[in-house]
């Protein structure tokens, strides 16, 4: 079992059934990874089985139970801990003593499969379960289902729709016929992309749903709502000129093309952007909206086309911008519920100790009354 990587590097706070710290440990094998997701509670209950199992004492700590510190808004309490999980399970993968990492209480909470003593085979069944659902599993290895892969993910997925974005924009503005395709195909390519990414993510949604909470699933939902409607308008905005392009007559490349049929082209692309009236042969085209006086306003009814889609892209990174800001005010006041109820549950049991305390002395002084009333 050499040839397993295990570390923990980043942690979760989950706030059902009541806050507490989640941490995410890494399992690296030679052909995988993946992520589990343990509180320090059942590394407890690892510990207790495993010296169960083996019946001898564990010689690897954990680390120490903080009774007055709450772990979950103590970060460095977390940190701390983090660094103490990660030392106690490399220890024992790295123990000259295998007792421990060969009983299937060790195999079944770090997700190796199989039962003691399988080998590859063991790895092997474990693969091929994993593989039964490919939905949410990366290319690199890497599910979908783990919150971090999950926010990673949707990134790329946002990253990919603004390269989308720039090709259409390229391919409206440039003069050549064969840039103008290049471009229109690296823009579908990158669409094609994004809807195998978001469909990945639609289903690692219902993965997280036991690893996060449900305010966060709700924001996790409406981010991949808006990348889903921005994904819909560039696919809707790429077939609507790929249709306009198959209903048009064969027109020639830029190569190709006489003089006037290159005046001609430039005419009408001036003609669409600029809200004035072109002739392409003996068809003429106008470019003026006509929406309608409940669609327009003051500010678009004095935009041509291209800045009208200037103006709606701005707008949509306006309210992105907003929904981020939004989102950062209500982590805050859930981290402020957080750490309030977390205090008052820190002050009740205060409170019921101190009421142990009482009755303690209580006893006793009722003990020592009867003893020095018989002394009397």
């Amino acid at each position: 079992m050499s040839d397993v990587d295990i570390s923990i590097r980043s942690y979760s706070t989950n706030p059902t059934p009541k806050p507490h710290t989640v941490y995410h440990i890494q399992v690296r094998l030679p052909l995988r990874s993946y992520t589990l997701m343990k509180r320090y509670s059942e590394f407890v209950t690892l510990a207790y089985q495993l010296e169960n199992s083996v019946n001898d004492d564990l010689p690897f700590k954990l680390p120490k139970k903080h009774l007055f510190n709450n772990s979950v808004t103590n970060l460095d309490i977390v940190e701390e801990r983090r660094d103490g999980l990660e030392k106690f399970l490399r220890d024992i993968q790295r123990s000259s003593d295998s007792r421990w990492r060969l009983t299937d209480t060790w195999r079944e909470f770090m997700g190796l499969g199989g039962k003691a003593g399988e080998g590859a085979s063991g790895s092997s069944s474990l693969l091929s379960s994993q593989s039964s659902n490919p939905s949410l599993i990366m290319s690199s290895g890497q599910n979908v289902g783990d919150p971090i892969v999950w926010l990673d993910t949707l990134h790329e997925v946002k990253s990919l729709l603004h390269v989308a974005r720039k090709y259409l924009s390229d391919r409206d503005t440039t003069s050549s016929a064969t840039d103008s395709r290049t471009a229109a195909a690296e823009a579908k390519k990158c669409l094609v992309q994004t809807g195998t990414k978001i469909v990945m993510l639609d289903r690692g949604l219902k993965e997280l749903s036991n690893s996060v909470g449900q305010g966060e699933l709700r924001r996790r939902t409406d981010m991949l709502n808006l990348v889903r409607k921005e994904r819909e308008g560039l696919e809707s905005l790429a077939a609507t000129v790929s249709r306009n392009q198959s209903a048009a007559p064969s027109t020639p490349s830029s190569d190709s093309a006489t003089g006037e049929d290159a005046a001609a082209l430039d005419a009408a692309r001036a003609a669409l952007f600029t809200g004035s009236k072109g002739v392409v042969g003996a068809v003429t085209t106008s470019a003026r909206r006509v929406l309608g006086p409940l669609v327009e306003t003051a500010e678009t009814r004095q935009q041509d086309n291209r800045g009208l889609l200037d103006l709606q892209m701005q707008k949509m990174r306006d309210q992105e911008e907003s929904l981020e800001e939004f989102s950062k005010i209500l982590a805050r006041q859930r981290q402020l519920g957080v750490e309030i109820n977390d205090e008052l549950e820190l002050q009740t049991e205060m409170i019921r100790m101190l009421e142990d305390d009482v009755d303690n002395s209580d006893g006793k002084l009722r003990r020592a009354d009867r003893a020095l009333r018989k002394v009397k």
